[in-house]
């Protein structure tokens, strides 16, 4: 550990310098693979954004003779139409910039909070950081060489959770309202404002997210963005109420058609695990075969199970550390939720792996279960690709909904340590080794990790 972590104040400065140049390097590498990208979501916001422009409708897709990327709202025309002025190539190089520069937020906003309350692991921020990133590596490369939006998404919403958190009310509701009409699958980061009382954030960003929903209407017009918003919002609803999953004739027009075992939400995992494939092409890796509706309860049930658990958390969490780990507890919780949930997707998850390095580095003194667990995840999540295990091993892995259970897993790893004691240590426990360790053996205290 004091490789990676030293605790000579010149060994700290002179890795954070090779950690820098390794970041410029991998930064100039991202955007080159970027611009070499063919098709991947970023084709599809263009033509969206093409298609919204010309007053079409933005899903139906000509060629085709279908709808397509219909999980996006209408308002992702504030970044589809731009996108579609610009020639593809500098399309893709501006998005690969963006999605540096919310990394680069995120990494200012974490290093902020161990600042004011884990000031023992400041000059390890950026290794902290690093570590985060490598744990979310195999999401961001998808995030970044697609030109999907998810890293960005997740900074304006851990942006705005965070404004809100320190009662900036309009500095908090702008980011996160603009995340949540993009693409509103972290909708649940609200619970958790509500929780913490933050009431006025709520509203705030609600507007927030309802004005910028409503005001393409303007150039597209008041009555058609109407029709738009209707028909998105019976496609996304009659999908979540989806029970057999595994039937592509019942999936809503532009929604996923059942697929080869891509989504890796909690509904679908669950499905998988009780029902045949059906027509869907995965790997059959169920063990029991119960009704559909049957399926569905039980997937309801386990992530309300899982939604109660990070609620209390977050109800019961004392002090700003405390509370930072419950909110990070959401954006797992958030993607488990949303019936739709592509590995990319978890691109929006560097804070909560920043928040594992940072408790597992607390316990560097002497390692526990938390170390064990993020080796795993890494090894289960990011090292066992299709360049690694090959085209059917992967093909198994994702029928069998590794990343949801490891999903399932981060919100436990993060949550139930919360319901353990309610008290927190004072800000600067950590700045000095072994400080918290010998606070909590002489109060009584339970332990931030």
């Amino acid at each position: 550990m004091e490789a990676l972590f030293p605790s000579d104040a010149v060994r700290q400065r002179r890795l954070a310098r090779w950690l820098g140049l390794l970041a410029l390097a991998l930064a100039v590498f991202l955007v080159l693979r970027a611009l070499r990208k063919e098709g991947g979501v970023m084709e599809l916001n263009r033509a969206f954004g093409a298609r919204f422009l010309d007053g079409l409708d933005p899903w139906f897709d000509p060629e085709r003779g279908r709808r397509v990327h219909g999980p996006y709202p209408p308002s992702l025309a504030w970044i589809a139409v731009p996108l579609s002025l610009l020639p593809l190539g500098l399309a893709r190089g501006l998005w690969a910039l963006l999605q540096l520069g919310a990394l680069a937020v995120l990494y200012r906003l974490l290093e902020r909070r161990v600042r004011e309350h884990f000031p023992g692991a400041l000059p390890h921020v950026p290794m902290l950081f690093a570590c985060a990133l490598l744990l979310g590596s195999r999401f961001l490369l998808r995030d970044f060489a697609g030109g999907g939006g998810n890293v960005i998404y997740g900074a304006l919403a851990f942006a705005g959770v965070e404004a809100c958190l320190r009662n900036q009310v309009l500095a908090g509701a702008l980011p996160l309202g603009l995340s949540l009409a993009l693409k509103p699958n972290l909708a649940p980061l609200l619970l958790f404002l509500l929780l913490r009382r933050r009431f006025r954030g709520v509203l705030c960003s609600l507007a927030a997210a309802a004005a910028i929903f409503w005001l393409p209407a303007l150039s597209y017009g008041a009555r058609p963005y109407a029709e738009l918003a209707s028909s998105w919002a019976e496609g996304v609803w009659r999908y979540a109420a989806l029970e057999d999953l595994h039937t592509g004739a019942l999936v809503p027009a532009g929604l996923p058609q059942a697929e080869d075992g891509m989504n890796q939400s909690l509904r679908e995992a669950v499905q998988r695990l009780l029902r045949p494939p059906g027509d869907t092409g995965a790997v059959d890796v169920h063990v029991i075969e119960l009704s559909p509706a049957a399926a569905a309860w039980i997937a309801r049930l386990l992530l309300g199970s899982l939604a109660v658990l990070a609620a209390v958390a977050a109800w019961r969490a004392r002090g700003p550390a405390r509370e930072f780990r419950a909110l990070l507890g959401f954006f797992p919780l958030a993607l488990l939720s949303s019936p739709i949930t592509w590995k990319a997707h978890h691109a929006a998850l560097v804070p909560v792996f920043f928040g594992l390095c940072l408790w597992a580095f607390e316990e560097r003194r002497r390692p526990g279960p938390l170390l064990l667990f993020l080796c795993v995840y890494w090894l289960a999540c990011d090292l066992l690709s299709e360049d690694v295990v090959g085209r059917e091993a992967k093909r198994l892995l994702q029928a069998a909904s590794v990343v949801t259970w490891f999903d399932i897993a981060l919100v436990l790893v993060i949550s139930v340590p919360l319901l353990r004691n309610r008290g927190e240590p004072p800000a600067g426990l950590t700045a000095a080794p072994g400080t918290e360790r010998e606070l909590n053996r002489r109060t009584g205290t339970g332990r931030l990790g």
